[in-house]
């Protein structure tokens, strides 16, 4: 006789190799198609200020609109990423501590990798130009 008086459904839940089941499922399917959308507009904006150098490319992203819209592709793309290999980690490596050292050098790198691209786009949208 089991001593395993769960449910049917209860004993399949968060039986995964992560236990975390859809949620990121859905979260990347939620940035994908997010940066479908502004990925377009990315490459959209980007034949806009073409051949105009780097004084076309401030210019345009002084636009408020533009450094939130190339803002929030980036931040997606970052998250978007961490999401992917945070899957791939999971699912490829099987000894605790890599895996839970590569987890956070990951999410380390991304936040890392977002505040600079926030920055930047501060920087050259405030007028700050080339100067560090």
């Amino acid at each position: 006789m089991s001593d395993d008086f769960r449910t049917d459904r209860k004993k399949i839940e968060g039986a995964g190799g992560a236990h975390h089941g859809a949620g990121v499922w859905v979260r990347e399917r939620v940035s994908s198609v997010v940066l479908l959308v502004l990925g377009i507009w990315g490459l959209w904006a980007a034949t806009r200020f073409l051949g105009q150098g780097f004084d076309g490319a401030a210019a345009w992203l002084r636009s408020p609109l533009n450094a939130i819209l190339l803002t929030i592709l980036m931040l997606t793309t970052l998250y978007h990423m961490q999401l992917g290999l945070r899957v791939v980690i999971e699912d490829y490596v099987h000894k605790p501590v890599g895996k839970s050292t590569l987890l956070f050098i990951n999410f380390f790198l991304c936040v890392v990798l977002a505040v600079v691209a926030v920055f930047a786009v501060l920087k050259v949208a405030l007028g700050g130009g080339l100067r560090l």
